[in-house]
């Protein structure tokens, strides 16, 4: 990651300072802010370094105490290398199923898709005895069995748990049989006409869902429920649940139940205060059923109607394939041949579903309007980019006109001013757009697709690089609260206008933001600025009559799908951790505007943005070419 290098140097720091000081078992440690204090480390680069040194049992965490870890109790009969995501809601249940079964657990987290792959390939050693890797639940199997199956031509077990793969074996939830027993339970209460929330049909277990709904709408005759499908992007954003409130009060008000079907940590709360808002009442008008696991599920009011399966004999099951992986590949010399077993649910009947008193037939909307994505046609698979030398590659392909501009005896490039706007640190750990600095973007100019860029900003907290703007999840910046719009001054007959851009938290083909050319008093153009979210590269419109906007900009985070789009192209970055690894990427994107009337004056650019959506814009150069 960006910062892998510091956590890494914290990590050899804090292990020696551990062994010189050679605590007994049961000695209680510093605090985390005093030894950053004390060994001149960075608080957050030494909170991952102590996070590891938990997750291998040499120190232990009881509330906001650190203790020096006593021996284990148990005996350990075997070792099990365990790839799994660092916000994982299973995290604490492998602990405690491994601790049970006497195995000693080596824990991987990951936070994205490259760095889970760049794990898996440093356990690519004649040390590891066999690894379960739990797969990012949104990705596609072509974006991890590449680098699974290597393990396993090298002798490696490998179990793969809650994604299928026909070279690996699998523990895996039976989806289809927990769909048929929500759809079931609400048409023997009598209903027929239910709405649906799942994920995008991207992976193939998201892919089975939702084709299991389509199927079950036809075997029950539930003719209209079936296009009644709205596809969660992140399901932790305010805004999505108010999209499904609003569905279910305009296009979908004839539903009287809804079924979530989600796979991460769903925070139902927020769903239900919407609902409520809204005037759905649960149960009165409106029965509720989840599929999936979820904490915010244990103190739901009204109690939840789930389908579930029993998470800890899905990880037991795992762990025994591991071990009989293990004996048999030790015994024969050969990997045994895969197998899957799937893993039953269960319905929990509780106080969000009642029996339905039919009500009087009522007129319904259009049910594809506004509708992210049919389920009848679910988009391609996703894969990762390309190597890191063909996203290299793609910087130095300059623009046509920006290429033109370049062979001049004196090239026409003159920057936009951005340092009056710039509100946010590029390289600080709370700058930039999330959590995540890019640190590996330092300022000065960076020449990409053939434009110079002039990148502002420095290594301390206050030196700004960029403008990002209000959202939904954005308000505030240095204290500030962040801008609506900013109006750039540019005085200048101009053939074009090149914008270094990036944007988080992309929602589907969404328009979030306008760029507006103005000549004194008339506008030049109005550019929409639309994020890709978890549409598919290939399956995006082509041509701007299209009845969904042309996406022109993706989320900067790795496990979105990135492509070029006309006039806008993508930017890799190679974050570098510093020690020989492979490099983990995020994704800003270049825009051109081609100036219809380059014989007029162009007086400014005006960025503005929807404060009210979740997805947030950040500029970090602007640059044009002069007549």
């Amino acid at each position: 990651m960006s910062f892998g290098r510091l956590v890494n140097e914290a990590d050899t720091c804090l292990r020696e300072w551990l062994d010189t000081a050679a605590h007994k078992p049961g000695t209680r440690l510093p605090s985390e802010r005093a030894l950053a204090t004390q060994l001149g480390i960075q608080h957050y680069a030494l909170n991952r370094a102590m996070s590891r040194l938990i997750s291998e049992g040499r120190v232990a965490r009881e509330g906001y105490k650190l203790f020096v870890s006593k021996p284990s109790q148990i005996t350990v009969t075997d070792s099990c290398n365990l790839v799994v995501a660092q916000r994982s809601m299973h995290l604490a249940s492998y602990r405690r199923v491994a601790k049970e079964m006497g195995i000693k657990l080596k824990l991987h987290l990951w936070e994205s898709t490259e760095e889970a792959l760049l794990m898996l390939d440093r356990l690519d050693s004649r040390d590891t005895d066999v690894v379960l890797f739990d797969p990012p639940y949104g990705t596609p199997g072509a974006a991890w069995e590449p680098t699974v199956l290597r393990l396993t031509k090298h002798g490696i077990p490998v179990v793969c748990i809650g994604q299928p793969s026909q070279e690996l074996p699998c523990v895996l939830t039976d989806n289809t049989q927990a769909l048929h027993l929500a759809v079931r339970h609400l048409v023997d209460l009598g209903h027929r006409e239910i709405g649906f929330v799942t994920a995008p049909p991207v992976s193939p277990m998201a892919i089975e869902v939702v084709d299991m709904w389509n199927d079950s709408c036809h075997s029950h005759h539930l003719r209209k429920s079936s296009r009644r499908v709205y596809f969660q992007n992140n399901i932790r954003l305010k805004d999505e649940a108010v999209e499904v409130a609003e569905l279910l009060v305009k296009d979908w008000s004839d539903a009287t139940a809804l079924i979530v079907f989600s796979g991460l940590d769903y925070n139902i709360h927020q769903l239900q205060e919407q609902l409520i808002q809204k005037g759905r009442r649960i149960p009165q008008d409106l029965s509720l059923l989840f599929i999936g696991g979820s904490k915010s599920l244990l103190s739901a009011s009204p109690a939840i109607t789930t389908v579930n399966h029993d998470i800890s004999v899905m990880q037991e099951a795992a762990f025994h394939l591991a071990q009989r992986a293990m004996r048999k590949t030790k015994a024969l010399g050969l990997l045994p041949p895969p197998c899957s077993l799937r893993i039953q649910p269960r319905l929990n009947v509780r106080e969000s579903t009642r029996l339905l008193e039919l009500p009087e037939p009522r007129s319904t909307k259009s049910l594809q309007r506004g509708l992210p994505r049919s389920a009848e046609a679910p988009p391609p698979s996703n894969a990762l980019p390309g190597s890191t030398e063909n996203l290299q590659a793609s910087l130095r392909k300059p623009y046509p006109l920006a290429a033109k501009a370049s062979l001049a005896e004196k090239p026409p490039f003159s920057s936009i001013d951005l340092q009056p706007y710039v509100n946010r640190p590029l390289n600080y750990r709370r700058g930039w757009l999330g959590d995540l600095p890019l640190r590996n973007f330092p300022p000065g100019i960076h020449e990409i697709h053939g434009v110079p860029f002039q990148i502002l900003g420095g290594p301390k907290r206050s030196d700004c690089g960029a403008v990002v703007f209000h959202s939904a999840v954005n308000a505030t910046g240095s204290s500030q609260k962040l801008p609506d719009s900013v109006s750039l001054p540019i005085g200048e007959r101009v053939k074009a206008v090149y914008i270094l851009h990036g944007c988080g938290y992309a929602k589907t083909l969404q328009t979030f933001a306008h760029y507006d050319f103005i000549s004194r008093k008339k506008r030049l153009a109005r550019i929409p600025i639309v994020s890709l979210g978890y549409s598919q590269p290939g399956n995006h419109p082509a041509h701007p009559g299209s009845e969904e906007p042309v996406p022109n900009i993706q989320d900067w985070w790795p496990d979105f799908p990135h492509a070029d789009f006309p006039h806008a192209r993508m930017v890799p970055l190679a974050e570098d951790d510093g020690v020989g690894h492979q490099p983990h990427h995020v994704y800003l994107y270049t825009f051109e505007w081609i100036n219809p009337e380059p014989d007029k004056i162009v007086d400014r650019l005006e960025i503005t943005v929807n404060p009210d959506v979740s997805t947030t814009l950040g500029v970090l150069a602007a640059t044009m070419i002069k007549v």
